[in-house]
């Protein structure tokens, strides 16, 4: 399976602030594979600010091959999407492409405009306890 992970999750998962969001880097590998945005990875680098917390950061995706930093552009017709189902255009809409343009059936974020303004189809929003909750046998 397949997941995003929004920085409003990676960053207390590295910083250990967040149990359940820890425990989904910990299941990370062939089962359960990473793929973000560089601006996720940008956004998780300018706020983490201990340097053992950056380590473990680039270490996921330097030690598993399941894990991936994208950096090639979204399409704009689909940013374009997204600002227009009410994401905020810099990084929301943005992310929210990223995810429907990959076809990656989960972004887990504790971000309250995708968890409370975002309703589609095209893949679902949870947080890393209902990310946690969810049988492992769903789309991938």
């Amino acid at each position: 399976m397949r997941i995003c992970i929004d920085s409003s999750v990676l960053i207390p998962a590295i910083r250990n602030s967040d149990p359940n969001a820890s425990q989904i880097l910990r299941q990370l590998g062939p089962e359960l594979e990473l793929v973000i945005p560089r601006l996720v990875a940008q956004e998780v680098n300018r706020n983490l600010t201990v340097p053992r917390h950056v380590r473990h950061f680039y270490r996921l995706f330097y030690l598993n091959a399941n894990s991936v930093i994208i950096d090639e552009p979204v399409p704009r017709d689909l940013v374009v999407k997204y600002v227009e189902l009410g994401l905020p255009g810099k990084a929301d809409a943005f992310i929210g492409a990223f995810v429907d343009w990959l076809k990656i059936p989960y972004l887990i974020s504790a971000n309250r405009h995708f968890l409370r303004n975002l309703q589609i189809d095209a893949f679902r929003v949870v947080n890393a306890t209902e990310f946690l909750a969810m049988p492992r046998n769903g789309p991938t």
